[in-house]
C-alpha cells in the first residue's frame, strides 16, 4: 500500500497505478484507465522498454540509450516540464475525486 496514503489518508498521483496495470492484463481497459491512467503509461514502458534493451544487447547497439538522452534533453524544456506537471497535478485530482 502507498505510504503517502498510509500516513496523510489521502492517495498520491500514482496510488492505484500497478492494480491498472493487473486489470490492462485482464483486458478490462475501461477499468484501467478509470482506476488511474497513469496504468497505461506504465503497462507501455513495461512492454516495450525491456524488448528494446534487450535487442540493443543483441544487436550490441545503443538505440535505447540515444533515444534516452534524447528524451531527457526535450522533457527539459519548461514548456513541456509544466506540461507534464500539469497532468501529474491532474492525476492527483481525479485520484483525490474518487474518493470522495
Amino acid at each position: 500500500m502507498c505510504i503517502i496514503k498510509n500516513v496523510t489518508g489521502y492517495p498520491c498521483p500514482s496510488c492505484g497505478t500497478t492494480r491498472a496495470v493487473l486489470l490492462l492484463t485482464e483486458g478490462k481497459i475501461k477499468e484501467s484507465i478509470l482506476l488511474n491512467p497513469f496504468g497505461l503509461l506504465v503497462a507501455g514502458i513495461m512492454t516495450v522498454f525491456p524488448v528494446w534493451i534487450l535487442i540493443d544487447i543483441v544487436l550490441k547497439k545503443e538505440t535505447f540509450y540515444t533515444a534516452y538522452k534524447k528524451t531527457e534533453t526535450v522533457l527539459r524544456k519548461p514548456w513541456l516540464a509544466t506540461l507534464l506537471i500539469a497532468l501529474v497535478l491532474l492525476n492527483w485530482i481525479w485520484n483525490l475525486y474518487k474518493q470522495l
